[in-house]
């Protein structure tokens, strides 16, 4: 079996990973860079954007921009796999997205859409058989709603790519007994390590981010929240922290959308991707949902409506955009800013001035938690899967960083981008 991660050694984002095994080749993610990266395009890539495609296929592990961006580069011909839920809202979002006004981006994203369709999806540890490679994808709690690492296993050799994940967020506490079970005999893993350069911060989790926000929600009647709207967990999260604090939630018809599409998949799993949408009950917690007028960018309002809110307050879900300005002005009440403080630094490459200079002008209380795996999570995992082969960084700035932190689990092998790498049975 051999190993070529073509981008991702030294950067977050925009990585790709190859996996061989005669003549059969596995690819995971494909996807744009970071706002900001300063790296070169990738060369074409032999079995995935050329040549002899006929023995392919694309795993995507979740549909953030950086691991799926790239989808249009890929023939048609090779099959592209992703999660059933992650691609009806990957779906979703692109659909949305075909209404913008310059005529580029939509036909862009109309391209994406057209792929997208030809999509196939796998469930958690449905195995996919390419060639005598075996991939089981298994579960795993990340910023991105149903996101996945990969079991891809040949002839004995089995490897585990982390893809992008976490131990703090609402599943996170089931990620080591899942390994324990499923993820044993690993001769390689391939992880990412966003989070190493902080190796000294500990990450607040998803549960006590849901308190703040209830307690926020109790002592402020009115509560505007910026969060990504495909931060699914974060927008269940705010929405019972809404609700248990007795105000209304309110979201746009896109954010309405992607909540239906998790409830109706993973309901019947846990209480917390319920939610009672009906708008004909009289009490505090109710869900509502901002429309447009036909000609117009602005919200409509009807006096019920603004009076039901001024009586019990709300949580509400907002964009940087122009049409949330004449409600903001309304109210006087603080902005939660609740994604990575990166895109409001412009220090950073991923520096974000639309957004910046759209909550400039308000007061805002950060309340945010990452993503990805802090190190003592990273540490974990490496002990819980004891790869005997040893531990490939990837999707991280500092690789050399994991020798220090983790060198004593196991091996650590930093790799190029582009370099060959044999995954000799150990």
């Amino acid at each position: 079996m051999k190993l070529i991660i073509h981008r991702g050694t030294k950067q977050i984002g925009g990585c790709v990973t190859e996996i061989e095994h005669n003549g059969y080749k596995v690819f995971i993610d494909y996807g744009e860079q970071l706002p900001g990266t300063i790296t070169s395009d990738l060369p074409l890539i032999e079995g995935l954007t050329c040549g002899d495609i006929s023995r392919s296929a694309l795993f995507i592990s979740h549909y953030h921009g950086d691991h799926i961006g790239k989808i249009c580069d890929v023939p048609h011909d090779i099959p592209i796999y992703i999660g059933k839920t992650a691609c009806e809202i990957y779906r979703c979002l692109e659909q949305r997205l075909t209404y913008i006004q310059d005529l580029t981006e939509r036909n862009k994203h109309k391209k994406i859409v057209e792929r997208i369709n030809t999509f196939k999806t796998f469930t958690p540890l449905e195995k996919i058989k390419i060639g005598k490679i075996t991939i089981t994808p298994l579960m795993i709690d990340h910023s991105a709603f149903d996101a996945y690492m990969f079991i891809i296993e040949a002839e004995g050799t089995r490897l585990l790519h982390t893809g992008d994940f976490r131990g703090h967020g609402f599943r996170g506490s089931k990620l080591n007994k899942m390994l324990q079970k499923y993820a044993s005999n690993i001769n390689y893993i391939i992880s990412e390590g966003t989070n190493v350069s902080r190796s000294n911060v500990a990450m607040q989790t998803e549960r006590e981010l849901q308190q703040d926000f209830e307690n926020q929600f109790k002592q402020n009647k009115y509560n505007f929240v910026l969060v990504s709207s495909t931060n699914i967990d974060r927008i269940f999260s705010l929405y019972h922290a809404a609700k248990r604090a007795g105000r209304s939630f309110v979201c746009d018809n896109y954010q309405a959308e992607i909540l239906k599409i998790v409830s109706k998949n993973h309901k019947r799993y846990t209480p917390f991707y319920d939610i009672n949408y009906a708008q004909t009950e009289n009490y505090a917690g109710r869900f509502f949902t901002l429309k447009k007028g036909i000609h117009s960018n602005s919200f409509l309002f009807s006096e019920n409506f603004k009076n039901f809110l001024m009586k019990h307050g709300f949580c509400m879900l907002i964009r940087a955009t122009e049409a949330f300005k004449p409600i903001l002005a309304e109210y006087n009440a603080k902005i939660y800013y609740s994604m990575w403080n990166g895109y409001l630094d412009n220090q950073k490459q991923a520096y974000n001035p639309i957004l910046h200079d759209f909550l400039s002008s308000y007061e805002i209380d950060y309340m945010h938690t990452s993503g990805h795996a802090d190190t003592p999570t990273l540490r974990t995992v490496f002990k819980t899967v004891k790869p005997i082969g040893g531990i490939i960084p990837i999707h991280t700035e500092a690789p050399e960083k994991f020798q220090r932190l983790f060198g004593e689990i196991a091996p650590v092998i930093t790799l190029y981008d582009g370099e060959s790498f044999n995954c000799k049975l150990i």
